[in-house]
This record gives structure tokens, sequence and C-alpha cells, in this order.
């Protein structure tokens, strides 16, 4: 008696795990090539690079005021090793050289924030178009082709779900030839 519940549980279970499978639509799209072909991409980088220049500017400026205060240092110490005046210049120094790297750290900050900002909008864009490719074509799920680093999540699918080039259609984006 207790085997029979067994084997009737188990080919209920598996009967309706079939008829889930069968009933599931999933699409995939090359995200990361979707990204590289957008203008609004190549847009957000240009800003990027010119922000991180203003921020590498400030940071050089930084950099060659510490660069003259320790050649101002260098050259009294050298003419007057008992210069009442070292301590203060070497406080000074390292103070400097402590708002330097504090500057650094936090331009990088500002950078990560700033790519944040801009790629958000990008972000909602995409999710926007698959949101529609999804309802417009009855997918469950979609999933994206690779990480964030270049590695392939979906290794095989039947081409007729690869959304990659609906997608480019629906946000105006041109595939070059060849892709």
């Amino acid at each position: 008696m207790f085997h029979r519940h067994i084997f009737c549980l188990a080919v209920l279970l598996v009967t309706s795990v079939s008829a889930f499978s069968q009933n599931l639509k999933i699409g995939y799209a090359n995200l990361e090539l979707v990204l590289a072909y957008m203008p609004e991409t190549k847009a957000m980088n240009e800003t990027l690079k010119t922000f991180e220049k203003q921020l590498t500017e400030k940071l050089k400026i930084k950099e060659r005021y510490m660069e003259a205060k320790f050649a101002e240092y260098s050259a009294a110490v050298e003419t007057n090793p008992n210069d009442p005046q070292r301590a203060a210049m070497e406080s000074e120094l390292t103070k400097l050289q402590s708002e330097v790297q504090a500057f650094g750290g936090k331009a990088q900050e500002d950078l990560v924030i700033k790519r944040q900002e801009l790629l958000q909008p990008i972000i909602n864009k995409v999710d926007n178009a698959l949101s529609a490719i999804q309802k417009e074509q009855g997918y469950d799920y979609i999933l994206n082709t690779v990480d964030g680093n270049g590695v392939s999540i979906v290794l095989k699918g039947p081409d007729e779900h690869d959304l990659t080039k609906a997608l480019m259609t629906k946000l105006g984006i041109q595939l070059p030839s060849g892709q």
C-alpha cells in the first residue's frame, strides 16, 4: 500500500513537471552586443572619458603642488638641516600626501557613481524593450547569453529563440552585416 502511494506520487510529479516544462517559453539575447551598438552607450563612454580627464587633471594639479612643496622642503633642509620650520613643513607634506591619496580614492568612487548614473537610463531602455518583446512574443523568460565578464551562459539554443536581433530592432539599432 505504501509503495503504491509513492508510485502514484512519483507519476503525478513527473507528469506535472513535464506538463509545466512543455508550456515554458524561454528566449535569449546577447545584451553585451546590444549595449555595444547602442548610441547611448557610446555617448556614455565619451562622457565618462571627459569626466575621468577632469578628475585626472585635478589630481595632477594637487600632485604638482605637493611636489613643489617637497622641493621647497628639500631645498630648505639642504641649506639649513636645523631649520626651525622643518617639522611644520614635514607635517604639511604629510597632510598634502594624505589629501592627494584621499582625492584619488574619491575620484575613483565618483567615476563609478557617474558610470552607474549614466548607465541606469540605458539599462531601463533595454529592459523596457525586453518587456515589450516578452509580452508580444509570449516568452516566460529571457536570458542573457553572456555574463558581465563575457562568459557564455546560454551555450546552445534554438535560433528562433535568439532575441538579439529583435531587441536591436525594437531599440532602433542597425546590426552590422555579418553579425
